[in-house]
């Protein structure tokens, strides 16, 4: 081979050699760009996470905050409730304490009046019995407009019967005394009076005690009396309330005294006649609270014995106006 295809073999490894160290940099270049390129994304993640870590750093400091100011109250809140308990411990011992003062001082009062000279206590009593005549005269000046207005209309509408048919009488007693036999007792009465025949039942037989309740045995009695008197033609009935002397305990709108409580009593036992069928047209229902008393009202047995029913059966006469009959008639 001559020189100058030595010359020319030599350009062309020359040529080749330079055309692969142009791939090869142009290669290292572009996976440097990529390096760069991930470095800046990578700074810039970096400089967000550190961002984040700032903003939770200072959520945490609040947090943290809040939580020693939520402690703080926690302390404070118990210390407020230790001394409110300190409180409450202390107000209860001066209550005992009270407590036993005011016992001390009753007992001191107590004694006090024991040594008190008696003419002084008696006057004192006497004292306390004027005001409870004068309370009690105040409410019968009330109540004496009401009655008085009760006892006009009564008057237009009640006399006395000045003649009766003295066997009609006969007649309906021996008829309620035969249809009735069973029932008369010591607390159920059959008597004949100048007027008429008078049933006269203890309060127990027929009430509920302390109320206008009828009992099921006071509904039976009633009943049986029902059919007895719907068997006398042309009769009358007059049924009166009547209690003791104890005033009324719990007053009400409809119940003040016992004017009112013998009124109440007489309409139970009408509307229960009614009730059991007995003709209403020839019912009157009347009370006398305690002004009609059959024994004493001293002892417990003689107001037992006051409170009662009281049921005036007499003979319906002509051109007669109805007439009240109390126990003395």
């Amino acid at each position: 081979m001559g020189p100058k295809n030595l010359f020319i073999l030599f350009l062309s490894c020359l040529s080749m050699a330079a055309c692969v160290s142009q791939q090869k940099y142009n290669s290292l270049a572009q996976a440097r760009d990529n390096l760069e390129l991930k470095a800046t994304e990578y700074s810039i993640s970096l400089s967000q996470e550190r961002t984040k870590a700032i903003n939770l750093s200072k959520k945490n400091q609040e947090l943290n905050r809040q939580a020693a100011q939520i402690k703080l109250d926690n302390q404070r809140m118990s210390r407020e409730l230790d001394r409110l308990r300190t409180d409450e411990s202390e107000l209860v011992y001066q209550h005992v304490q009270l407590t036993s003062k005011y016992e001390d001082m009753q007992d001191y009062f107590e004694m006090v009046l024991n040594d008190c000279d008696k003419d002084k206590i008696e006057i004192a009593r006497k004292g306390r019995r004027l005001q409870v005549k004068e309370d009690s005269l105040l409410k019968v000046l009330i109540d004496l407009r009401l009655l008085e207005e009760s006892i006009r209309q009564r008057e237009q509408t009640l006399v006395v019967l000045t003649q009766y048919d003295s066997t009609s009488i006969n007649n309906i007693y021996d008829n309620i005394t035969n249809d009735l036999g069973n029932l008369i007792s010591n607390e159920f009465r059959v008597t004949k009076t100048p007027h008429g025949v008078q049933i006269s039942i203890d309060e127990t037989v027929v009430f509920t005690r302390g109320s206008l309740d009828i009992t099921r045995d006071g509904q039976e009695v009633l009943q049986h009396l029902a059919i007895a008197l719907n068997a006398q033609p042309n009769i009358e009935v007059l049924v009166i309330g009547h209690t003791d002397k104890v005033k009324i305990a719990k007053k009400t709108r409809y119940l003040s005294d016992n004017w009112d409580l013998s009124v109440l009593k007489a309409s139970a036992i009408s509307r229960a006649l009614e009730e059991a069928k007995l003709d209403p047209t020839i019912i009157t229902a009347s009370g006398r609270a305690a002004y009609d008393p059959m024994v004493s009202n001293n002892t417990q047995a003689g107001r037992d014995k006051n409170r009662r029913i009281e049921i005036n059966i007499y003979p319906k006469l002509a051109n007669q106006a109805r007439v009240h009959m109390n126990r003395s008639d």
